[in-house]
């Protein structure tokens, strides 16, 4: 651990890319990150001295009121318990993550936009912490969800060959405006700052934009992804209700076009339409250039669409776009074809393609999971499985997310079949707490070894601490193996073989 250099007329605060708040009996900090939601689960002291920290003291002032209060702490000890927290969050995050630059700002003068904390709220009780992080089925899991997928609808308008939400659900079963209304307050209300309002196209129900505005206006943070064609005044609107206010003052709302071919016949083959869309997207794009938001152009990489990366750039470029991402195709529930997936024989022109855009375009940053072929379970040694399940993050889906559907069904991964039985509650009848806490949810993420049997869990010594701290990625299990009480496919003792996922 590097020791954190702070002189003593130096201002500290937390960086306000981070959420520093109390789950319970223990105070936790996570960034603001709607994709990597890695949570620090951190100790009493460590919260608490966080907590002093408010950016218009100075350090040697905040050290002498921590030594008032622990008049028997080692002299030093306040630096040494803020370094701790620091090396934990850079050792989860990417050089790029939120978090490689550490958890705190220094500065010789005040900070005085700086997040302020009441350390009257940190002041925890060391057995009730200890209870929380010694219970097998509540040391992972928090009081109230961080993140809310709020699927507006599943509707769109294209027909993706790849979309894997269920697009069964019309019109008329989808939740009404109010009642989205009443669940956005409840979910700011529990401390929620992140959704998702993904699997569909918010655009395509009338008052889309008025839902957005919603989200806006309880400062939701959350990645605006759409196909829809907009102009000038549907952009202004958003604007005009704070989108392109940042979230803690620091971070912005992204917009993600959707865009899998400059070739328009391939485009519209993948999208599954019988119009053009090449110039609808390109005139979305414009609109949202016109007020200073620069769009992320995302491409989803099927078997069909291989040699169109360096097109896509070489389109979007000119109009401004210098941030890319291009995802491998990834097997869905509702709608599957192999022949959608990228294969050997095709790294090699994916290779040149984006070889050939970072020679051609040095400013433009670019997000791809295609350099290399993805490794199947079946491919991994025994010590390489080990490894990977025994460092999964884990499943956010019950444990730090919540997922509400067009039509008010409560789910926990997006990817999964939206059916019975894996529904854990009603959004048009329950709220969010009750689902939370509801037995439906908790016997979905807490199965007994009864459910699984016949499989290697049932006798597993590891059962409790692998499906009740963890959980597993039941998604993949029923891809497999048509259950999601059973084994999957990436458990060091499991050897089955797994279907291809992606």
């Amino acid at each position: 651990m590097t020791k954190l250099s702070i002189e003593p007329d130096q201002f500290v605060a937390v960086r306000r890319d981070f959420i520093f708040t109390q789950d319970g009996n223990r105070p936790i900090l996570y960034p603001l990150d709607y994709i990597n939601t890695h949570i620090h689960f951190l100790t009493p002291v460590q919260g608490f001295a966080l907590s002093l920290l408010d950016g218009v003291s100075r350090f040697c002032e905040i050290e002498f009121f921590f030594h008032r209060l622990f008049p028997k702490a080692a002299a030093g000890i306040l630096v040494e318990t803020l370094s701790s927290i620091d090396a934990l969050v850079r050792a989860s995050v990417s050089p790029v993550g939120i978090g490689a630059n550490g958890i705190l700002e220094i500065a010789h003068a005040p900070i005085t936009e700086a997040i302020r904390f009441d350390p009257r709220s940190f002041v925890i009780d060391p057995q009730a912490y200890s209870r929380v992080m010694h219970g097998v089925k509540t040391r992972f899991r928090l009081k109230a969800p961080i993140n809310l997928y709020t699927v507006f609808t599943h509707r769109c308008q294209t027909d993706c060959l790849y979309c894997y939400a269920d697009r069964r659900i019309k019109a008329g079963k989808e939740m009404r405006l109010e009642r989205w209304r009443e669940l956005i307050e409840e979910a700011a209300a529990m401390g929620v700052r992140m959704c998702s309002p993904d699997n569909g196209d918010t655009f395509v129900r009338r008052d889309g934009i008025d839902f957005l505005n919603l989200l806006v206006e309880h400062k939701m943070l959350f990645l605006l992804s759409t196909k829809a064609c907009l102009d000038r005044d549907a952009v202004a609107r958003l604007v005009d209700a704070g989108f392109k206010e940042k979230i803690n003052g620091i971070i912005e709302r992204p917009v993600q076009l959707s865009f899998d071919a400059a070739d328009e016949d391939v485009n519209m083959r993948v999208l599954n339409v019988k119009k053009p869309r090449t110039q609808l997207t390109a005139r979305t794009f414009e609109s949202f250039m016109a007020f200073g938001i620069q769009p992320i152009i995302k491409a989803v990489i099927t078997g069909l669409n291989v040699n169109q990366p360096k097109k896509i750039v070489d389109f979007f470029y000119p109009c401004g776009a210098r941030t890319f991402s291009f995802v491998r195709y990834a097997r869905s529930f509702h709608r599957h074809s192999d022949d959608l997936f990228v294969t050997g024989a095709h790294h090699a022109t994916l290779a040149r393609e984006f070889e050939a855009i970072r020679a051609k375009y040095p400013d433009i940053r670019i997000n791809e999971n295609l350099s290399r072929a993805p490794t199947s379970a079946g491919e991994l040694s025994p010590q390489r499985k080990r490894q990977i399940w025994s460092q999964r993050i884990g499943c956010g889906g019950g444990w730090h997310a919540l997922g509400i559907g067009p039509d008010g069904g409560a789910f926990l991964c997006e990817q999964m079949a939206y059916e019975e039985p894996f529904l854990v509650g009603d959004a048009r009848h329950q709220s969010l707490r009750e689902i939370w806490t509801g037995s439906r949810l908790l016997n979905f993420i807490h199965p007994s070894r009864e459910r699984f049997a016949g499989s290697r869990c049932e006798t597993c010594p590891s059962f409790e601490t692998c499906m009740w701290e963890k959980g597993r990625c039941y998604r993949d299990a029923y891809f497999s193996y048509g259950s999601v009480h059973t084994t999957p496919p990436l458990c060091p003792f499991n050897d089955k073989p797994g279907v291809r996922l992606s």
